[in-house]
């Protein structure tokens, strides 16, 4: 992710079944946030997230891994729900 600037100091770090999900706000693109997924301390997934809602993904960590078990995004898709 070459476009990235800087990430500041995770805002959060979780764990839940073997997954790890950390959030950074950047310093730019200011409205976005850095979200990287491990799972078992490998990396697992990395993306760009409207940074006003980052707390939706620590909100929906369950429904998250459950999908990703999966093999889907549907956790990510209720995590970026505008709940329409």
């Amino acid at each position: 992710m070459d476009y990235v600037k800087e990430k500041e100091e995770a805002v959060f770090d979780i764990n839940y079944r073997g997954f790890n999900i950390k959030a950074f706000y950047l310093s730019e693109p200011e409205d976005d946030a850095l979200i990287v997924v491990t799972k078992d301390e490998k990396p697992f997934r990395e993306f760009l997230f409207p940074a006003y809602k980052i707390w939706n993904i620590a909100a929906h960590i369950r429904d998250i891994v459950d999908s990703e078990l999966e093999k889907s995004t549907s956790g990510y898709e209720i995590a970026a729900s505008t709940g329409n």
